[in-house]
Formats: structure tokens, sequence, C-alpha cells
């Protein structure tokens, strides 16, 4: 009879271990002895699942028995089979002689004992077992125990006791797992994380060889490669791999089109050493090759993707040794997949922003330079048509052809001083400040054009203010700015109208502020207003002679002075041209 005190104490024993210790691996030690040791059993093991298979880690018993069963690894499957061919006794399983299989027999240990003809005894070939669940019914592993003792069938009460260290068993390994799952989701969060980081990173080189170091030490890999296709067909790869570096140019071209296939470009899918299926029949052959060379067992592989398209691929390599991916792990890496494409398409877009940028900056300093080139090659002998036309007619008077001659090429001579100017603002990166009296270039500038405005009969009218408003900035191109404005006003103000100028200063800008009653400038053209040769769809303003060029000019100088110029107009009415800038103490 079994030693129920004894039993109990040790279960007290166990019962405070399990939840005491973090020592997994001891408490089976300790629970397989004790079923030997107090129960009487001669042999217990305890089978913990790693992957798809059992692994025999704790046995006790003869010490030849614990040689041949230890370590044995038994697929899951085949233990799940047994199951559903035995007896239910309680969360035991019985399996009566005559009910396995003859390959399942041929694999399993037989003790080698007499047949006893009585109805209880104990047959070698009978099994009893103990599934051991998680808290989630997910199955951690198995308890098997033989040579019950008296070599009897156990009684209703030696299995309630045998229950007792099976349900300590299955704690013990509920209590691990939980450990392990923790361990895990930590581990999988601090990768996760890192490879958030390293898409906060604008070069995508180094983003690749940030996440694959992240994926190998994360996921425990024996070779990590990351390889992101070319943008579109064109420019370079980008390939990281750890600890070997990636080997530029040595992509599988099969695995691209295995990857594109539905079923596959969504989750991880796994490849062994000796796979002979056909989930990806194009690369196999290739994967298999690799694994070879590595020495790997098996290699998973995860698509980079975004929505609607496959971006490049994920390669992990591990050894045999290694467990097969965890259902978190797979998660953790199909997610990286998507935010790594998620973060491959930003980089990309940035990228190609950024060549945009420098595309445009190239292509407006060419304009730039073309403009300036073209302007001082057209100078020169506009300069020499302009003077002996003039000389000509010093010495003929009242040929009407010369004068026409004149009147053109100073209007051409303008163009072209204002295709100068617009280049130079244009390409200029720094302003020249000096002390500017706004007051000062506005009287000059109603100076300047009051006979011109009296012979339109256009009234100026300068609101000043009592004070100077001084800024800092370039006087001369300041004053070009002023005089620009005002002179639009009059050149589009008809006879009997009106221009007022004035200043409006406030605690940190000085406005100059430039109304008319004049023609006005309709919706669709005022968006276009500061365009470069831009004229107004008006027939009336377009018969009023002009380059397209004065307000783009003036609006860069304000941008350069750290200001701007605004417009408000009522087709038909007149318009109110405002030039900001920021009032300072000092340069």
């Amino acid at each position: 009879m079994t030693d129920n005190l004894g039993a109990m104490r040790r279960l007290s024993e166990l019962m405070r271990r399990v939840n005491a210790s973090t020592d997994t691996q001891d408490v089976l030690e300790e629970i397989v002895h004790g079923v030997v040791e107090v129960l009487g059993y001669g042999v217990a093991a305890i089978a913990r699942i790693e992957g798809d298979v059992l692994v025999m880690t704790n046995v006790a018993g003869p010490p030849e028995v614990i040689e041949q069963i230890l370590g044995r690894r038994t697929p899951s499957d085949q233990i799940m089979d047994e199951f559903r061919q035995a007896d239910r006794w309680g969360i035991l399983r019985y399996v009566p002689p005559g009910r396995m299989t003859d390959a399942r027999l041929s694999a399993a240990w037989i003790p080698e004992v007499e047949v006893s003809e009585s109805d209880d005894a104990w047959h070698p070939e009978a099994a009893l077992y103990a599934p051991l669940y998680s808290a989630t019914g997910e199955l951690l592993g198995n308890m098997a125990v033989d040579l019950p003792p008296g070599g009897r069938i156990p009684d209703a009460d030696d299995r309630e006791l045998l229950e007792m260290f099976v349900v300590q068993a299955g704690l013990a390994l509920s209590n691990a797992h939980s450990r392990e799952r923790l361990t895990e989701r930590v581990r999988l969060g601090e990768m996760v994380n890192e490879i958030v980081r390293a898409g906060g990173k604008s070069n995508l080189d180094e983003i690749i060889n940030r996440v694959v170091i992240a994926l190998a030490d994360g996921l425990d890999s024996m070779q990590a490669w990351v390889l992101c296709f070319p943008d579109e067909g064109r420019g370079p790869e980008h390939g990281a791999g750890h600890p070997i570096r990636y080997p530029v140019g040595q992509d599988i071209p099969g695995l691209r089109r295995d990857l594109v296939e539905p079923e596959l470009a969504r989750e991880p899918v796994e490849v062994t050493r000796h796979d002979g299926s056909q989930r990806v029949p194009r690369s196999r052959a290739d994967l298999q090759s690799v694994m070879d060379w590595l020495g790997a067992e098996r290699v998973v592989i995860c698509p980079i993707t975004t929505r609607q398209h496959l971006l490049g691929y994920i390669v992990l390599a591990f050894p045999a040794e290694r467990l097969a991916l965890t259902s978190a792990e797979r998660d953790a890496l199909g997610e990286v997949g998507r935010e790594l494409g998620r973060i491959v398409h930003q980089a990309r877009v940035l990228e190609t922003e950024q060549r945009l940028v420098e595309e445009l900056r190239e292509l407006a300093r060419y304009r730039s330079e073309l403009i300036a080139t073209i302007s001082h090659e057209l100078k020169t002998p506009l300069t020499a048509i302009i003077g002996h036309a003039e000389l000509l007619e010093e010495r003929q008077p009242g040929l009407t052809s010369l004068d026409a001659i004149i009147r053109n090429g100073q209007r051409l001579n303008r163009l072209i001083a204002n295709l100068l100017h617009y280049s130079k603002v244009t390409g200029r990166r720094e302003v020249v400040r000096s002390a500017v009296d706004l007051v000062e270039l506005c009287e000059a500038s109603i100076e300047l054009l009051s006979l011109r405005a009296a012979q339109a009969g256009v009234t100026i009218v300068f609101e000043k203010p009592s004070a100077p408003s001084v800024v800092f900035g370039d006087a001369e191109e300041l004053g070009r700015v002023v005089d620009n404005l005002v002179d639009n006003a009059v050149k589009y103000t008809p006879e009997g109208g009106r221009v007022t100028v004035g200043l409006d200063v406030g605690p940190e800008n000085v406005t100059v502020f430039v109304t008319d009653t004049g023609l006005g400038i309709s919706e669709a053209d005022r968006s276009h207003v500061f365009s470069a040769f831009h004229r107004s769809t008006n027939p009336d303003a377009l018969s009023v002679p002009g380059t397209g060029l004065g307000l783009p000019i003036a609006a860069r100088i304000a941008q350069a002075h750290g200001g701007d110029i605004t417009v408000e107009s009522t087709f038909g009415a007149g318009s109110t041209f405002r030039f900001s800038l920021p009032l300072r103490s000092s340069p």
C-alpha cells in the first residue's frame, strides 16, 4: 500500500516549492522522484512541448531506463492520438494493452516484465498518461508513469494520489509558461520598439542595418538578412545582414516571385532544410543551399509589404537546437514586416521629395544663370544699336523710323535690366544691411514719380507719419520695391484717379501701403500677380507696357529682408499693396 502520510508530506513540500521556486527543472525533478519514491511507481517521466514535439526532460527510475528515454522526442500529434484512444480516468488517460498501433509500440519503451493472468495485473503494453495544460487550455507537456506499485493497475485511491502529483506538475509548467510568455513579450516589445526607433532615421541603409540587428537579437537567429527591392525598378537595392553582411547583388529571384502569391504575401513562412513542400517552389532549392552553407535547419521568410506592394523580404536562419517560432514570435515578425514596409515607403517618399527639391533648385539655378548669360549677351549689342540710332537721329533729325528704333530699344533695355536684377535677387542668399528710413524712401519715390503722375492726371498723396520708421536692409533694393509699387499704382490708375502712400507702424513690423483707385486685379489674376513674366488678362491693363518682372523682383527682395508683400484688390475699383518688414533696433 502507498504511504499516504508520506505522500501528503511530499505533496505539501512540492506545493510550497511550485509556488515559490522559479527553477522549473528542479521542481519537475522533485515531482517525478516523488512519484517513484513515495507512490511506488517504477518509472515516472515528464515531457515538455517544444514547437510540435514533446521532449522528455525529466525521468525517474532505473539508470538504464533514464538513459534510454531522457531527451527522447515524440511528435505531439502521436501523443494526442493516444489520448483520444485512451480511457478517461479523471485527468489521467489509460491506454489498455492492444490499443496502441504497432508503429507506436515499436517507438515506445516497453518494460521487460512477465504478463500475469490476474485481471488487475499491469500489462507491459499498457500506458498511463496525464496531459498537462495551461490555464488557457494550451498543451504544455505530458506526464507518464509505468510499473505501478504491486504490478497492479492503480485503483481509485492510487489514482487520486497520482493526480495530486500531476496537478503540481501542471502548475509548475503553467507558472514556467507564464514567466516565459512574459519574458517573450518584453523581448519582442523591445525588438519592435527598436525597429520603430530605427524608422526615425532618414537614410534607408542606416534604417535597414539597425532593423536587421534588432531582428537577429530579438528572435535569436543564427543569421538575418533584410532586402528591399529597387524603388519601382530604379536605383540600387538596399540590403543588410547580421552577423554576416548581406552580399550585394545576391538576391534570390525566385523568392520574390513566390512571395507575390496571396497566401505567402501576408505572414511569415518556414522552410526546413529537407522540406519537400511546394509552398515556395521557385526558391526552395536556393533557400536549402543557403541553409546547407550556414549549417541551418530552417529559415523563416517574412515579406516586407504595404497594402498594395511587396517591397522586399526578411530571411532568418535558425539551427536545429533552436525551437520553432512561437505564435507570438511569428505575429511580431509579421508586424515587423508591415512596419518595415511603412518605414521603407516613407523613406522612399522622403528621398523622392529631397531629390525633386534638389532638381528644382538646380533648375532654378540654371534658369537664373541662363537669364543672366543671355541678358548680358543681349545688352552689349543693344547698347550699340541704341547709341548708333541716337547718333543718326542727331545727324538726320525727322526720321520717324529712328524714333521707333530708339523707343523700342530702350524698352528692350529696361527688360534686360529687369531680367538681370531678377536673376540677381533669385540667386542671392544674403543681404548687406544698414539702417534705412522707410519715410525717406517713400518721399524719394513720390518725388521721382510725381512728374509722370501729373502728366497722367493722377494725384499722389503721402500720409507721412510723425516719426521715422527705421528698418535694417539694403537701401537701394528696398527703394526699388517702393518705387515699383508706386510706379504700378500710377501706371494702372486712369486720369482723375488717386494714389495714396502711407506707413503703418506696429510693435514688431512696419508696413508701407500703396492704395490706388485704378483698374483693380481680377480674382483669377490675383493668385499669379507675384509670378515671373505674368501679365494681367485685363485688356486695359495689357495696353500698359510692362515686363511682368517688377512685382516678382519686389516680392523676392521683401522675402530676403524677412518681410512680405500682400495685395487686396477689387476688380474695377483699385488695389492696395502692403509691403511689411520687421522693425529692429539693430542689424
